[in-house]
């Protein structure tokens, strides 16, 4: 099986975000969607390894912010190549409170759900939540995976989804 076939799949390049007793954290991730309009539902996957998915279990509440081609790239890596559990991520980069949840500053976009269900493989948590909250934040693109690894260079860290040893 060739792998890099997934890569053909459309994903966007966002951060997931939520409360550690009271200090913001997340992760970067790229597999969110969304599920329904009406009511609005987003769904997004975390590794089980991630910090992340046990604060999104404690809270019942996670932000998505949905990074632009114009945002800085930096903000991938701080998010996606060290652990919340020992690293104030949030410490590094520009923020906003939307909706009560922490929200990157250079995101195009953001939303905000409360979980609403959820269903659990063998490494990851896929999240299902209730909308809450959703607004544009600046213009710009959004970062697609493609564009991401073909334009910025970036990899993608063990725990992602779409991880593919080289």
């Amino acid at each position: 099986m060739n792998k890099n076939a997934f890569r053909q799949l459309s994903y966007g390049v966002y951060i997931v975000s939520t409360w550690d007793k009271g200090r913001a954290t997340g992760c970067t991730a790229n597999s969110a969607m969304q599920i329904t309009s009406d009511p609005a539902t987003i769904a997004v996957s975390i590794n089980h390894d991630n910090y992340t998915n046990q604060c999104i279990q404690d809270t019942g509440r996670f932000a998505i912010s949905i990074l632009g081609e114009n945002s800085n790239p930096y903000i991938i890596g701080a998010f996606g190549f060290k652990s919340g559990r020992d690293n104030d991520k949030f410490g590094e980069v520009e923020s906003v409170v939307k909706s009560f949840m922490p929200v990157i500053a250079d995101a195009c976009a953001y939303i905000v759900c409360e979980v609403i269900d959820k269903m659990e493989t063998s490494t990851h948590t896929v999240f299902l939540g209730r909308v809450l909250d959703a607004d544009t934040l600046k213009q710009d693109t959004p970062m697609t995976y493609a564009y991401y690894h073909n334009v910025v260079k970036g990899t993608s860290p063990k725990n992602a989804p779409t991880y593919i040893a080289e």
